[in-house]
């Protein structure tokens, strides 16, 4: 789920009034979500709106400045333009940032359903540059919806984290067998969250999906649409389902493209993303063992993954691409699970043919972490503010590393170990913790999953479709992550609901 992020500048804006999201009326700041917000505090009390405070409301005060659009500088056949947000939400009328936003036109203007807004996944996922680089939708969808996007804020022309590159590029030992430390992993979160901090300003506190979801109706009110449509994928499902529970009425529709279980705690997001590992990889190998194009047929693949990680293990494997960096055994099984996200299953048999075929190489000698005094990009700073991991000591990380050995087995590890290690130390309160939906209103919800997802496992999906009211899951019967552009099927599914509310059946065939 974790993409690189590439940081430009942007500028936090002054004071402001009620932006794209509400209104003001009498003194009184009201978002669409039913909340109040009494200008200059920066508490949001939650408070029923009654007919009289809505009544002294004129419709003209909800009207929201339009986007200005204009052609992208790096595609013109797209428009450009940004929404201002305030950084803290209930704080409105302090400190702002602008939000980018594009937008692909419907081919048919006439025939328009409405807008259907892209939100990507990540954390840290450009939508802005998905659809300057074509997307992922039909012709048949791009014809009848207005197709917006963003960069949610934190990432890329929104506001980047930025945090110290040298903390960025010498990340601590993540591995107990190998002498890793749970203390010295939370000192390395405490300095990484105050370089970000020092590089990224007071925006290191709302990072999270409900803030991206707010920003998300601000887009909305922006663009003068009542209601929207939203695809989702992947971490962008984190404030789609945010956005279901605070805005249900300002939804048309909603798609949960390869979801994330919000309602689970840390020790079983990373034990349910080991299995997902386990389950892929092991998809590979069996892959592997019928097929002679395989670069690994009639090898016994697990075994060679084994004598490849203990090289790992002993700093002998180098970056295949860059030889002058090591290759740890968290980062090979990370580079792994990579591969099974299209699947690359040819490409990961070469891949681990040559890595296995490589020479041990003299141990490098040990870096550490140090201030360099420049940005880089962090984005697994995002998923902190969304999850919580407590991990009481080192007998209890050990303990936990134990479980993920069992659950990852021939892989070790998921990457998602590493975030959970590294926000277990986060010294920033996650602001959205998990929680089961809150999802009391609104449209039918359509969840697609692939039955073996490395990132994101087909276990989250049957997990949030038990949870969500009025949701029904399309299970591709294949290997990926992300589901809309599959296959044929899933994607005329997810056309059929989008453009016609048409709920599709159950299952997809593997292509």
């Amino acid at each position: 789920m974790l993409v690189r992020v590439f940081f430009v500048r942007a500028v936090l804006g002054g004071e402001g009034g009620w932006l794209g999201g509400g209104m003001w009326c009498g003194g009184v700041g009201i978002d669409y979500s039913g909340m109040v917000i009494r200008r200059g505090l920066a508490a949001v009390l939650a408070v029923g709106l009654g007919a009289g405070v809505l009544g002294a409301c004129s419709s003209e005060a909800r009207s929201a400045p339009g986007v200005s659009w204009q052609p992208c500088v790096e595609n013109a056949a797209f428009d450009c333009g940004a929404v201002r947000v305030p950084v803290d939400w209930a704080d409105p009328a302090g400190a702002q940032i602008e939000v980018a936003v594009v937008r692909d036109q419907a081919d048919d203007q006439a025939g328009k359903v409405g807008t259907l807004v892209s939100l990507p996944g990540g954390p840290g996922g450009s939508g802005v540059d998905e659809i300057l680089k074509g997307g992922k939708f039909s012709e048949k969808l791009r014809k009848r919806f207005d197709i917006v996007s963003l960069d949610p804020r934190g990432v890329k022309r929104s506001h980047p984290v930025q945090c110290d590159a040298g903390l960025v590029g010498h990340r601590p030992n993540l591995v107990p067998d190998l002498g890793g430390r749970i203390d010295e992993v939370r000192s390395y979160a405490r300095d990484l969250a105050a370089s970000c901090r020092q590089y990224t300003g007071p925006l290191m506190d709302h990072l999270d999906a409900v803030s991206v979801a707010r920003d998300v109706d601000a887009v909305r009110a922006a663009l003068g649409a009542d209601q929207i449509s939203v695809y989702s994928r992947s971490y962008g499902t984190m404030p789609a389902q945010a956005y279901a529970e605070l805005f249900p009425k300002n939804l048309r529709a909603v798609v949960l493209d390869s979801v994330d279980d919000h309602s689970l705690d840390g020790r079983a997001f990373m034990a349910t993303e080991a299995r997902a590992a386990a389950d892929t990889f092991g998809e590979f190998v069996s892959w592997c063992a019928r097929d002679e194009q395989c670069a690994l047929h009639d090898a016994d693949v697990r075994r060679i993954f084994d004598d490849t990680y203990a090289k790992a293990a002993r700093d002998e494997l180098r970056n295949l691409t860059d030889t002058s960096k090591p290759l740890g055994p968290f980062d090979l099984s990370f580079t792994v699970i990579q591969r099974l996200y299209k699947p690359e299953w040819s490409r990961l048999a070469t891949e681990l043919r040559a890595l296995a075929d490589q020479p041990a190489n003299s141990p490098l000698p040990q870096a550490t972490p140090r201030r360099q005094g420049a940005p880089a990009p962090m984005p697994e700073v995002i998923a902190c503010s969304d999850w919580r991991f407590d991990i009481a000591d080192q007998e209890h990380w050990t303990s936990l590393w134990r479980e993920q050995n069992a659950d990852a087995g021939t892989l070790r590890a998921h990457f998602a170990w590493g975030a959970g290690a590294l926000c277990s130390g986060w010294p920033i309160t996650a602001p959205n913790p998990p929680h089961r939906p809150q999802i009391t209103d609104g449209p039918p919800v359509l969840i697609l999953s692939s039955l073996h997802d490395p990132a994101t496992p087909h276990e989250w999906a049957l997990g949030v479709e038990k949870n969500t009211p009025r949701a029904t899951l399309l299970t591709y019967e294949g290997h990926g992550h992300g589901i809309y552009d599959r296959s044929a099927c899933t994607t005329k599914a997810a056309d059929e609901y989008l453009i016609n509310l048409t709920i599709p059946g159950t299952r997809c065939p593997a292509a």
